[in-house]
């Protein structure tokens, strides 16, 4: 609605149907893959991280196709990931990247 777009908009953007996207809405259906979602927020010019972590909590599971990665990335969130599996990463650590993840300087 802040966009001035209806699901009929989004519907025709995305090739999909009205039904199809008001159930993901409400609910009724899985949530739109993160490449869906990067798609719909490109049309509604909004930032894409709310509804990813919107879907990401409604899946119970992040999606992350680690093989369009680059090999630093792919590393980092690997460790990241097996680190957490583990009990390996403390809440220092984790407070640490989160500092990192939420600024834009460089430098940190």
């Amino acid at each position: 609605m802040e966009a001035g777009k209806t699901l009929r908009h989004v519907a025709v953007e995305l090739g999909l149907s009205i039904v199809y996207i008001s159930d993901v809405e409400r609910g009724n259906r899985r949530p739109f893959t993160n490449e869906r979602i990067l798609e719909i927020a490109r049309y509604l010019k909004t930032d894409a991280a709310p509804l990813i972590a919107a879907g990401n909590q409604e899946r119970g599971f992040i999606e992350y196709d680690i093989t369009k990665a680059r090999p630093l990335e792919a590393d980092v969130v690997g460790g990241l990931v097996s680190g957490l599996a583990r009990g390996g990463v403390t809440d220092d650590q984790l407070h640490r990247i989160r500092k990192i993840l939420d600024t834009d300087d460089e430098d940190v």
